[in-house]
């Protein structure tokens, strides 16, 4: 079996640490001039896939304890001790420069020997795909499952649009109470989020618990503190509170992200550099929230007391006899003998909005 070295990596690591370390950092695959004609239309990949030599790996166990958890046979590892020390990782393409390749999230030391680089396809290299066909949240159950918060706030910020320190505590309490009920949502009304605010936590509670306004399981009570309950309704007396202890904790243990808050949010006067700071800082607070213990940030309150709403009804079809939109028939109004919609009667209504619930 012959095997061949076709480029390699450089990077800030001279020694092996751990991959979760090394994986938030940028590396530069050097590709032997060679191969430079294999990398044509590499650019129209965003992920590809690395294959690499761990040349400072000698001898292997079949046996041995994993970095988490208990003894397991190798073939069960990701571990660099192996009959044939091959490693592979998907990484990010950053850019190309000639026969440079910036990647990020490469778990390889400086130095190390590439072997392969092939694209990443999605419908090849994805075995859950079918999986998640028939349950479309399988990824995000896996996640809760093990814990992999990092994970779980990427994909929530994919929702939100930014991250910041609220949507990652959503995240870590959504996550938590999720484990500890052992839940899994369908969105069948059976796993409910109660949230006591219309914030960025709200949001992380939506993602990760799978409750959303949609299928009726995100209740929402304009209490205006940053607090959830969850309850299966199955087990209504095993509900969990989660309420943050100390709202104040980014002003007093970030002053310089609560200022930069302060300027470019609560009084919109920022600058672009100033606001694109905000956003750094923000993001680097939210990953280090998601490391802590829940208990760090919340009061739990187990066995909490909670009222359950009745499951959706199902309302009869209105037509309103101005604009011919149909409408839920408990939402019209009756006006002059004839059905109307709200807007055409010019009738008051509620509205969810930054205010919390008001009269419109």
């Amino acid at each position: 079996m012959k095997v061949k070295k076709i480029a390699e990596v450089r990077s800030k690591y001279k020694e092996p640490v751990g991959p979760d370390e090394m994986k938030k950092n940028r590396s530069i695959i050097e590709v032997e001039e060679e191969y430079l004609d294999g990398l044509d239309k590499i650019e129209d990949y965003e992920y590809l896939q690395i294959l690499f030599y761990f040349h400072k790996s000698e001898g292997y166990d079949l046996i041995s304890k994993r970095r988490k958890g208990s003894e397991r046979g190798l073939f069960t590892s990701r571990s660099p001790r192996r009959p044939t020390p091959i490693g592979i990782t998907t990484v990010e393409l950053l850019k190309r420069e000639g026969n440079k390749l910036h990647v990020y999230g490469l778990d390889a030391i400086d130095g190390t020997p590439v072997i392969d680089i092939k694209p990443y396809a999605s419908f090849m290299d994805q075995p859950t795909l079918s999986l998640q066909k028939k349950t479309p949240r399988y990824r995000i159950n896996k996640l809760i499952r093990y814990q992999n918060l990092h994970d779980l706030l990427l994909k929530t910020g994919e929702l939100h649009g930014h991250y910041c320190p609220f949507l990652a505590l959503g995240v870590l309490a959504a996550a938590d109470a999720l484990k500890r009920l052992a839940a899994e949502n369908d969105g069948m009304e059976d796993l409910l989020a109660v949230v006591e605010s219309n914030s960025c936590f709200s949001d992380g509670i939506q993602y990760v618990a799978g409750t959303t306004f949609g299928n009726n399981s995100l209740i929402y009570r304009d209490f205006g503190k940053t607090a959830v309950t969850f309850v299966k309704r199955e087990n209504s007396s095993e509900a969990l509170r989660y309420y943050l202890k100390d709202p104040d904790f980014i002003e007093r243990e970030y002053p310089e992200a609560a200022e930069l808050f302060k300027k470019v949010i609560a009084e919109r006067r920022g600058s672009k550099k100033e606001q694109q700071k905000m956003k750094e800082l923000w993001q680097e607070i939210a990953f280090e929230i998601i490391e802590a213990d829940p208990d760090k940030y919340f009061k739990i309150e187990e066995n909490a007391e909670i009222e359950l709403p009745d499951y959706a009804p199902i309302f009869a079809d209105a037509e309103c006899s101005k604009c011919g939109e149909r409408l839920m028939a408990a939402k019209a109004v009756q006006k002059d003998d004839k059905v109307l919609c709200r807007d055409c009667a010019e009738s008051s209504y509620y509205q969810l909005d930054g205010s919390g619930i008001v009269e419109k």
